[in-house]
């Protein structure tokens, strides 16, 4: 058996061991008079024991820059081309793939009011725009908006569309949002919109994210393939080119990778390690998340003359990702050659010529052979086998507890209905004295949860501030510092302001500017608040834990002296669930939704600056004008414009440094309420429920008892009759439980 196979067969059994037990529940609830509240407690168990195995989800990021072939690779694991190959924008898009039951492929569209901020931002300093006077946002749904919007890129020069020798990505946005208006906009709504190709209209996604003007109305794009290569509740990620000209692409990455379980780092042969990966990889490593990473060094076969060329470059590249990751796993193999082998009926002729000569190329097709069957056999046992104790064990020792529960809840009764007046009385006298200390024990859990739910918030809002706050070090400052030490490169600019004017240079300082600073926030400020989140979350994590430590054991000793209560002990067995499986962050927030807050969140700007700026300058042409009445010229032709511009500029360099605060001082508070309390309070609540399960496990209603132990004749047989049927279900479910621990314990 395949550890896929071992995989889905213990996911199958524990699911089945929750419906077992989740039926002999409700047949106690139904039948039996002595049913207490718990059991409907566990019922409600159950039913979230299986929303959360059957919705797991295991989330593997594809990243790598662009052009390494990662959409390829990705295409190679399912075995055809669902994921559009060399798309410009298109890699701008993180593309989830599962497997599932038919071809479906879901486009999730930006929300309308998320276009137009796209857009505001991107007229902020555009020279041919202006303020159409009512004090109304941009809204591209207005025909007005948009030939307004027409009219300013016609006017715009062609210095502005193309700018150091690329595309210039503000005016591109706008264009491209103007040319595909008129496809999208019956597919957005108010809020936002999804639409969906399933079976012979799968194919036509590739027309949405593979065409620019309206891949830019995108934010997502969810696959689900036809296929058992691998189990449905994988998730595999195709993330856009990390060395994309736009920052937020990055931003959007870093978004996924912080919900992400494993990573895989797709390198091409062609250019081996380059500057963008070490940047990258640096940056991945700062965030804390470098560790569930190996390595795919993706083979041009065309590329390289022999295999010792091969293997001279894979060791050159083993070595400069020791200095980043000490013992890289590294996989050698060619994600084109894999799925064209798994194409080959289908196949152009082009491509079929291209296979065959692969094929002839015996020490290449070998080794890729070779290396593909490693990669999926380590890719195997990091998302199956290591993933079954991770995110399994949990569910199945919290069925343990409610087992040994209804194990203790039988033998009560049985014994009660087998002993005599006086025995019931003595008996049910000790259990009262022991549940009220139970009783005493749960509402003390209750409260010192509730107390060190406070401290630990108040410590975690300290931690947040401390943090954000403007002193040196912090993430506030550093934005700043590198905002105060931006310099103009005026010689630069000297000779644009001339050819191109006043307004056109200043667009293009403070697109450079905007640029710069994008890309600050996105490599090195981003991986530190995500390494911060980090650290709150094992804060919270060892904090809560250590409160509920004690009465776990409290729990273990009042549970055998609450057995010793009664003559015959029961066969439950000691629940073996550690400490170190109370809390899984990373699933819990999964199951709450909860998340740190986004990173292509972008500091905003207005466009007041624009005009201060064209004042200044009519300020030094009036000026100039003076000195020139006076026979006074000044030095340089334009010196009135290069002086505007360094004005213009330090105006831009103001209004960002307080937009630098709002922006920080918004995401403290965010981080502080929306995800660290949301975080604690999701996180108590989990481990009150399951230390609540524990006490629970050994209560008993005395006066249900009571009734029991007053039935006579047929009624007391019945009774009798009823709790022999439920004690074998029992057992048999405990018995699973026991032989799927012990599976568990092996592939875990």
């Amino acid at each position: 058996m395949t550890v896929k196979e071992t995989f889905n067969s213990l996911k199958k059994e524990l699911l089945s061991i929750n419906e077992s037990l989740s039926s002999v529940l409700s047949s106690v609830v139904d039948q039996a008079d002595s049913a207490d509240v718990r059991f409907e407690n566990w019922r409600t168990a159950c039913t979230d024991i299986h929303k959360q195995i059957a919705e797991d989800i295991v989330r593997v990021a594809v990243i790598g820059t662009v052009k390494s072939g990662k959409s390829t690779f990705v295409n190679s694991l399912f075995r055809g081309d669902y994921l559009k190959r060399g798309a410009g924008v298109v890699t701008s898009i993180v593309t989830r793939v599962r497997t599932g039951d038919d071809h479906i492929a879901v486009l999730y569209f930006k929300s309308w009011d998320e276009i137009n901020t796209d857009i505001e931002q991107a007229l902020v300093m555009l020279p041919t725009w202006e303020s159409q006077g009512d004090d109304k946002h941009f809204d591209i749904r207005r025909e007005k908006d948009r030939q307004h919007l027409r009219w300013a890129l016609d006017g715009l020069s062609e210095d502005l569309f193309i700018t150091d020798g690329t595309r210039n990505s503000g005016t591109v946005l706008l264009s491209l949002y103007l040319a595909g208006y008129e496809h999208i906009s019956e597919m957005i709504s108010a809020d936002s919109a999804t639409s969906e190709f399933s079976g012979d209209r799968f194919a036509e996604h590739q027309d949405y994210v593979g065409e620019d003007s309206m891949a830019v109305f995108l934010k997502d794009v969810g696959l689900v393939i036809k296929d058992d290569n691998l189990d449905s509740s994988i998730e595999i990620a195709d993330c856009q080119g990390s060395d994309s000209p736009n920052p937020m692409h990055l931003a959007m990455i870093q978004d996924y990778l912080l919900r992400t379980h494993f990573i895989i780092y797709v390198v091409s042969s062609r250019t081996g390690l380059r500057e963008a990966d070490i940047r990258f990889l640096s940056m991945i490593k700062k965030m804390g998340i470098l560790d569930n990473i190996l390595f795919v060094l993706n083979i041009d076969f065309n590329e390289h003359d022999s295999l010792e060329d091969l293997n001279k470059l894979a060791g050159k590249f083993r070595d400069e990702l020791s200095l980043l990751r000490p013992e890289p796993e590294i996989y050698m193999l060619s994600g084109l050659f894999n799925l064209f082998r798994a194409q080959s009926v289908t196949l152009s002729k082009k491509d079929g010529l291209r296979l065959k000569q692969w094929k002839a190329e015996k020490d290449f097709a070998s080794l890729s052979n070779s290396e593909t069957k490693k990669l999926k056999s380590a890719l195997n046992d990091q998302l199956t086998k290591k993933r079954a104790g991770l995110l399994l064990k949990n569910h199945l020792e919290r069925m343990a507890v409610m087992g040994t529960g209804l194990d203790r809840w039988v033998t009560m009764n049985r014994e009660l209905l087998e002993k005599d007046v006086d025995g019931v009385a003595a008996t049910i006298k000790k259990m009262k004295s022991r549940q009220e200390r139970m009783k005493q024990i749960q509402t003390l859990v209750s409260s010192t949860f509730g107390g060190a739910k406070n401290d630990i918030l108040k410590k975690l809002k300290s931690d947040i501030t401390r943090f954000f706050n403007a002193h040196s070090g912090s993430v506030m400052e550093q934005t700043s510092s590198f905002v105060s030490q931006y310099n103009l490169p005026v010689e630069k600019y000297r000779e644009k302001v001339e050819v191109s004017g006043f307004s056109n240079t200043l667009y293009l300082v403070f697109q450079e500017f905007k640029q710069a600073l994008d890309s600050f926030m996105t490599e090195t400020i981003n991986p530190e608040i995500a390494r911060f989140a980090g650290d709150l979350d094992k804060m919270i994590k060892t904090s809560l834990e250590s409160v509920a430590g004690p009465f776990q054991d409290m729990a273990s000793e009042e549970i055998a002296e609450l057995k010793a209560s009664v003559n015959r002990t029961s066969a439950a067995a000691k629940n073996s669930s550690t400490e170190e499986g109370l809390l899984n962050m990373n699933s819990l927030k999964q199951i709450t939704g909860i998340s740190l807050p986004s990173s292509t969140t972008a500091i905003q700007y207005t466009a007041k600056v624009k005009t201060e700026a064209m004042m200044r300058l009519g300020l030094y042409s009036t000026v100039t004008l003076v000195k020139k009445v006076f026979k006074k010229p000044p030095k340089e032709e334009n010196e009135e414009q290069v002086h505007a511009l360094t004005d213009g500029f330090n105006l831009i360099k103001r209004e960002t440094e307080g937009a630098i605060v709002f922006h920080f001082e918004n995401l403290r508070e965010n981080i502080k309420f929306q995800y660290a309390s949301k975080l604690l309070d999701a996180s108590a609540a989990q481990l009150n429920q399951i230390l609540m399960e524990r006490f629970q496990s050994y209560e008993a209603n005395i006066n249900d008892l009571e009734k029991v132990a007053q039935k006579k004749g047929d009624e007391r047989e019945a009774m009798m009759s009823f709790l022999r049927d439920v004690s074998r279900e029992v057992q048999h479910i405990r018995d699973s439980i026991t032989k799927c621990r012990g599976a568990l314990d092996f592939h875990g």
